[in-house]
């Protein structure tokens, strides 16, 4: 009966501690709807609009992934790239119609430049609220 008591009782503190750790999640896991950004995507120097992540690739150099915004919240491309120029990003390009248009912006990270592009499209499956994203690191530093 002792033997038992203590398997429960190292049960119950295992499953426990696998509560507190789950509660206390990971960085690379924000709290959005979707599927998860691609890995290494640099979240704390890209700023996103809120909405569910759709279609994410990439590698640590690169990358792409479209966001299904709220179109009750206005003009997607103009709040995507108001919250880039928010967080210091300098616009270098503007390109396309009102209906299909890409934005691309860059800042400087430590030893890198982010490059970001993104755009909307109203032939998109998801029409005018479906942002896309390209970001792009790269290396300031001469080889």
């Amino acid at each position: 009966m002792k033997a038992l008591f203590r398997v429960c009782i190292v049960l119950t503190i295992a499953l426990l501690g696998g509560v507190v750790l789950a509660a206390c999640g990971g960085d690379d896991a924000p709290d959005r709807p979707g599927e998860s950004l691609p890995a290494g995507f640099p979240v704390d120097d890209v700023p996103l609009v809120d909405g569910a992540v759709l279609s994410p690739s990439g590698d640590d150099q690169s990358w792409r992934f479209s966001i299904q915004a709220n179109a009750a919240e206005g003009n997607p491309l103009t709040a995507a790239t108001k919250k880039l120029e928010d967080a210091g990003y300098e616009e270098s390009s503007r390109a396309g119609d009102p209906a299909n248009q890409t934005v691309t912006l860059w800042k400087d990270v430590g030893d890198d430049t982010l490059w970001v592009s993104v755009g909307v499209s109203a032939d998109a499956s998801g029409g005018g609220s479906s942002l896309f994203y390209q970001v792009e690191r790269v290396d300031k530093k001469p080889k």
